[in-house]
């Protein structure tokens, strides 16, 4: 067993260095990763009516990959992953998500599939090809193991494109990263139902000192032109990180009832209390620009408690609170409520 690059780096597991094996195939090395997750939760209201109760067990995730790292001896790698899991959101629950309504377009979370395939090319130091079956070079990660907090964030469900089909041209200049692709629309694909077979991607990501910033474009053709800056600073009493995101809708999907715009802002704070006990925070605000002005503020705090460096518990509360009654409540699904509040539990283990 030895120290995996940080799963980031794999696509899955980005939550922190977690112990994998090497595997040796055909005089290659690979790393073999994975994770299984499980939980309760409970909830008063949700986005939709689709047969949802107040509280649920459930394993939210079980994924396993094979990662092989394109390098001066190997110019061809790759990376695969298959995974069942489950996307809970401060707005919506997973059985929302995963019910239809237009929510997704890569097909229900819950099936055991590949959900991250892609083979790179390496021809020269510093420069790279990804193609296939990629994730988005920023926002928070759908599996709720690679992210501090349980429930996935209002700037994820508005603002990140998430998952799609394509390829990616990656180049470490060192004193930035860049990063240019082309893909056919995004596979958790939130706030649309509409068809998107055409768009592109663009970054750059630097560290400058006092911290890490990234600014990162995604147009669709006859879709959603997204612009994000992320910045993420480590102080000395706590890791603190800030999300800004403005969407601008082609004129294929605006109507009457809305503006074309919209722009959300996330901050992160994860006080250092001690090395294996952290509390992180995400507050988070969306305008959406309608028509009658709707605006939403979400809350999540996420007490948690890692026992060895591949394992963790925690416990959340999250609370989200809108201008328009956009939530049902689950007890009564013909009354609509202006606010969400979630309670749940999950422990996990890394490999």
């Amino acid at each position: 067993m030895k120290k995996v690059l940080s799963l980031a780096a794999a696509g899955l597991l980005a939550a922190g260095a977690a112990q994998a094996g090497t595997l040796t195939v055909a005089n290659s090395d690979i790393t073999l990763y994975g994770g299984v997750s499980a939980g309760y939760e409970w909830q008063d209201n949700d986005f939709a009516a689709v047969n949802n109760s107040n509280d649920n067990f459930r394993v939210n995730t079980f994924a396993i990959g094979l990662m092989k790292k394109a390098d001066a001896n190997s110019p061809i790698g790759f990376n695969a992953a298959f995974a069942s899991f489950n996307v809970p959101t401060v707005i919506a629950s997973t059985d929302v998500v995963n019910n239809g309504n237009g929510l997704l377009k890569w097909g229900t979370t819950t099936t055991f599939k590949p959900w991250l395939a892609y083979v790179t090319i390496a021809p020269i130091e510093g420069l790279s090809v990804d193609a296939g079956l990629l994730w988005a070079k920023y926002g928070e990660a759908p599996l709720t193991i690679l992210n501090p907090h349980i429930n996935r964030g209002a700037l994820f469900v508005a603002f990140d494109p998430v998952l799609f089909a394509g390829a990616r041209v990656n180049y470490d200049a060192g004193v930035a990263k860049v990063y240019a692709g082309y893909n056919q629309g995004g596979g958790l694909y939130f706030p649309y139902s509409h068809t998107v077979n055409d768009a592109v991607e663009a970054g750059i990501m630097a560290d400058l000192g006092m911290a890490k910033a990234g600014f990162h474009i995604y147009d669709e053709s006859s879709g959603r032109n997204i612009y994000t800056l992320c910045a993420k600073t480590d102080l000395e009493m706590a890791t603190v990180g800030v999300q800004i995101s403005y969407l601008k809708e082609d004129d294929a999907l605006q109507n009457n009832t809305s503006d074309d715009d919209m722009y959300g802002v996330a901050l992160k704070v994860a006080p250092k209390i001690a090395e294996n006990i952290s509390i992180p925070v995400r507050i988070e605000y969306v305008n959406t620009d309608a028509k009658n002005d709707d605006t939403y503020w979400t809350f999540t705090i996420t007490p948690t408690y890692k026992p060895t460096a591949n394992t963790f518990v925690r416990v959340e509360a999250a609370y989200t609170t809108a201008d328009a009654k956009m939530f049902v409540d689950v007890d009564d699904p013909t009354s609509t409520k202006d606010n969400r509040t979630t309670l749940a539990f999950e422990a996990g283990f890394l490999f």
